[in-house]
């Protein structure tokens, strides 16, 4: 289930540095497919349709995983449900972790893939910026993880003009965030994608603080 883990004083246990009150936002599916949903758009203002994601109860990164529904056949990204958003403020120089790989349902025999240049979105509360990223091409034969910051170092840019973003336009966006999704196709029709253990971290000195225990027990081994 999409959980939240939150982190309270324990600087001072451990002596390593942390931001109070943060969370680690994860959604493991090992229960469901957690609220999140497909949009054909990688941006609610872009966007026209959405349907339920379809849930796999194992065959994930461990556990299960959620994909595109195989009768999807446009533009798909995985749009994040209600706890991945509002103030997120603590994520400023943490990441955004999800583990992705191509889905062969028995019918699909083409695996050809756009190298697309946006993969991984972000949109304020009023739509009013919209910050994307672009992923390398998923893998078509195994699970692969891919952790991007939350940061100017992560290459995020404004969807509408290209531009990089800085790191106060994203500490902004995360304060306010909106909307969160992620590409789950390959090429323009079809193609589903998969994904698992989407997880929204906060700081390093606060991942630091967990040791890694809560983000591991939401987030399977390679």
């Amino acid at each position: 289930m999409t959980t939240s883990i939150r982190i309270l004083g324990l600087a001072a246990v451990t002596g390593l540095a942390a931001t109070a009150g943060a969370d680690v936002v994860s959604s493991s599916f090992d229960a469901g497919d957690e609220g999140w949903v497909i949009s054909d758009g990688n941006s609610p203002a872009n966007e026209s349709a959405t349907s339920p994601a379809e849930y796999f109860v194992s065959g994930g990164n461990g556990g299960g995983f959620i994909t595109t529904p195989i009768d999807w056949w446009e533009t798909a990204f995985f749009v994040a449900p209600e706890p991945y958003l509002g103030d997120q403020s603590d994520k400023v120089g943490g990441s955004i972790i999800v583990d992705r790989r191509f889905v062969r349902p028995d019918s699909q025999t083409d695996t050809k893939q756009v190298d697309y240049a946006v993969d991984l979105t972000m949109t304020n509360s009023s739509n009013s910026m919209t910050l994307a990223v672009d992923l390398a091409m998923v893998s078509l034969d195994s699970w692969q993880t891919f952790d991007v910051v939350l940061g100017a170092g992560g290459g995020w840019f404004h969807l509408d003009s290209g531009v990089a973003a800085s790191d106060a336009e994203i500490a902004a966006l995360l304060s306010d965030l909106g909307d969160v999704r992620v590409r789950g196709n390959i090429r323009d029709t079809f193609g589903r994608v998969a994904i698992d253990n989407f997880t929204l971290v906060p700081t390093p000195g606060t991942l630091a603080v967990l040791g890694l225990a809560g983000l591991a027990a939401g987030r399977r081994q390679r």
